[in-house]
């Protein structure tokens, strides 16, 4: 029996996926299988959102862009529906200012205020000279900055992972003006998947990589999804040929 093979390709990373279905394949055993509990759904509900965020990084943002975080000053930390307002403006004036230097403006946004200061973390595509940073932080007028940058080798799994556990805690609550989990700026692509149905029933366990490829080992997952079927998933990132650039680190923007 045939299986699915669902592959995402972005600049140097690979994402694949196996599994078998109910109109393709076969099955696992059942063993006394029920549906999921609320909190197992809930659990599967945060991974699927993890994987969607993750793979929205991965096709609209490159190693070298920017993570910031955006505080409000102590004495004027605005409710959630005054935060969102701010946000607005925010975006309107770093968007006049892309525009100036012949730049869209790509950005992800999520916004925290459960048991700790407001503050928005931001996803921002970096001007070409590397000044993104800079400027995103001297537009944003409301307090203090902290940026990082974006480097791909296991980075954007955990970035995705920590935003969604941030909205969590939020974005159902009736107070949050957002009602989601994240926004984005209209001009993000979706990622692209290229989906095969393989006549193969079974694969190895240790995927084959094409050359010019390494496995991302701690990526690697195989098992039983939810639905009874076998189920795998890796990414493959390609080898540089060129010295590895130093490493840019965090620091406070002033």
């Amino acid at each position: 029996m045939p299986h699915i093979k669902n592959t995402y390709r972005y600049k140097n990373i690979v994402e694949v996926e196996r599994v078998h279905s109910g109109r393709y394949g076969k099955k696992q055993e059942k063993t006394g299988r029920k549906l999921p509990t609320p909190e197992e759904m809930k659990k599967i509900n945060e991974r699927n959102a993890v994987k969607k965020l993750r793979r929205k990084i991965y096709a609209n943002f490159d190693e070298g862009d920017l993570f910031l975080t955006h505080t409000y000053r102590r004495e004027s930390r605005p409710s959630p529906k005054e935060a969102k307002r701010e946000l607005s403006r925010y975006f309107s004036r770093l968007r006049r200012a892309y525009r100036k230097q012949g730049q869209e403006l790509r950005y992800i946004v999520v916004t925290e205020y459960m048991n700790k200061s407001i503050h928005h973390h931001l996803v921002l595509k970096d001007l070409p000279d590397g000044s993104g940073g800079k400027l995103a932080s001297k537009i944003w007028e409301a307090g203090g900055t902290h940026c990082k940058y974006l480097y791909e080798d296991g980075q954007y799994e955990m970035l995705a992972s920590y935003l969604i556990k941030e909205t969590n805690k939020n974005f159902r609550k009736p107070g949050n003006p957002a009602k989601c989990r994240y926004s984005c700026s209209r001009n993000l692509v979706e990622p692209k998947k290229e989906t095969k149905i393989l006549k193969r029933d079974d694969w190895p366990e240790e995927p084959r990589i094409p050359k010019g490829y390494y496995l991302d080992k701690p990526s690697l997952f195989n098992g039983i999804n939810k639905m009874g079927y076998r189920y795998q998933y890796y990414r493959m990132i390609r080898v540089k040929k060129m010295k590895q650039k130093e490493k840019r680190g965090s620091k406070k923007l002033q």
